[in-house]
């Protein structure tokens, strides 16, 4: 009996190579949240020249460290954690903008004359309202002496709310003032 294999062709082989070498760079690489280096939220915009973004690779929940699985910078959208620098009160949120954008919000309610509380804005308040509650006695310093920002999960869009509150629960995020209410169902 006589057989005959066919022999390999050039895009069996480019597509061989390109996976060997996508398997290789994966395995090495660690997820990390880091600046971008490009944005105001990185320091490197106008007047804002301090980054409140710390590289990290893992971030420490109520009794466990969580290594983070992505890659993330400040121009990814998703789950993100502002970590109190005098406290170390959490306060986690969800973006389906870049967190660069979305931090735009935080910054000009910080710099900007105090917020009423009320119904309408209190998830803009949030990390102000608890400064000013928990450490009133301190001057407020400029947004990025008082906070930082860590980026932890890029989910896909329809999964935000849930993966926020898996988050808001891991972190033990106090700084939050509505907490989500998700029903699960199996």
């Amino acid at each position: 009996m006589i057989t005959y294999k066919r022999p390999t062709t050039i895009g069996q082989l480019l597509t061989n190579y390109k996976h060997l070498a996508l398997s290789k760079t994966r395995e090495h690489v660690k997820g990390m949240s880091g600046p971008c280096g490009r944005c105001a939220l990185c320091g490197n915009h106008g007047k804002h020249n301090k980054s409140m973004v710390r590289c990290v690779s893992q971030i420490i929940g109520k009794s466990k460290t969580f290594p983070l699985n992505q890659k993330l910078t400040c121009a990814k959208y998703g789950i993100y954690a502002a970590t109190c620098v005098i406290c170390h009160e959490r306060y986690v949120g969800q973006t389906k903008n870049k967190f660069s954008t979305r931090w735009s919000s935080p910054r000009s309610n910080w710099n900007g004359p105090n917020c009423e509380f009320d119904e309408n804005n209190k998830h803009k308040v949030a990390l102000l309202r608890h400064f000013s509650e928990s450490h009133g006695d301190v001057s407020k310093p400029p947004i990025h002496e008082a906070y930082t920002v860590t980026f932890v999960e890029e989910p896909n869009s329809p999964s935000l709310d849930f993966c926020e509150d898996k988050w808001h629960h891991r972190l033990n995020a106090q700084i939050n003032i509505q907490n989500m209410i998700l029903l699960r169902v199996r």
